[in-house]
């Protein structure tokens, strides 16, 4: 055995490597697409970009506006500028592009690092197994031993004990995926549902309420048609009685 010892931040330094290590391999696998690419998203996402486009634009502006004159070359691309806007679309689309590429690039990467996780996890759990099942395996041999251990087998440790396989973490996953799911669903359905009554209780209070008015308004209807009737009869007795009286001052006469 080594007689060296290690601090925790030799171990760090280790692992910082390693990683910096697998970083460099990477970014060197790189193909010649990729590292154009690479160094065109890179500057596009500078401040060296924003500046070098803000004099071009400026300078183009300047020119073909007349507030800068240089014989031969002054307002080649008039107002409104469709040269200009023609080559910034063109610019557009080509860095569109380049950050489309870079990103599928660092996309595989982040698939990859989080593959070394699933991996680094998946083992790190069949450790922790393991472990538990000797802790497990070593009380049992002493409470043999000696009775005076008070060992007691635990139900929890007897699950702990077994390292499940990645099917079945994504099998539990869906399911309790799943079953959150129907949960909300059914809670929507229910609150829905009551909306649902409670609107209708409301449009069938509407409808008796209707009922009602047309009810009362046949009854001013009928009240209307009475006084009408009334006022008629009215006219007809006046009429009489002008006929009447007319007839008298005539026979007076």
């Amino acid at each position: 055995m080594s007689s060296e010892t290690m601090s925790q931040g030799d171990i760090m330094r280790k692992n910082t490597a390693a990683v910096l290590k697998a970083q460099r391999q990477m970014t060197e696998a790189r193909t010649t697409q990729g590292r154009i690419s690479d160094a065109v998203t890179t500057f596009a996402g500078s401040m060296a970009f924003v500046y070098m486009h803000t004099v071009w634009f400026g300078l183009w502006i300047l020119l073909n506006i007349g507030l800068l004159h240089v014989p031969h070359v002054s307002e080649f691309d008039p107002f409104p500028f469709g040269l200009l806007t023609l080559i910034v679309s063109l610019e557009a689309i080509f860095l569109s592009t380049f950050v489309l590429i870079s990103q599928n690039r660092l996309a595989q990467v982040s698939e990859r690092r989080a593959e070394l996780d699933l991996q680094v996890n998946l083992l790190a759990e069949q450790k922790a197994t393991k472990v538990l099942e000797m802790l497990d395996q070593m009380a049992r041999e002493l409470d043999g031993m000696s009775h005076r251990f008070n060992f007691k087998p635990d139900p929890e440790v007897q699950a702990l004990k077994v390292s499940p396989e990645p099917e079945e973490v994504l099998a539990v996953i869906d399911e309790t995926i799943k079953e959150e799911t129907e949960a909300v669903k059914q809670k929507v359905r229910q609150e829905v549902a009551k909306a649902v009554e409670d609107i209708t209780g409301e449009m069938k209070a509407v409808r008796t309420n209707v009922k009602q008015t047309s009810g009362k308004l046949e009854e001013v209807a009928e009240d209307v048609d009475a006084i009408k009737d009334d006022v008629g009869e009215i006219k007809e007795e006046i009429k009489a009685r002008r006929l009447t009286g007319e007839h008298e001052r005539i026979m007076l006469k």
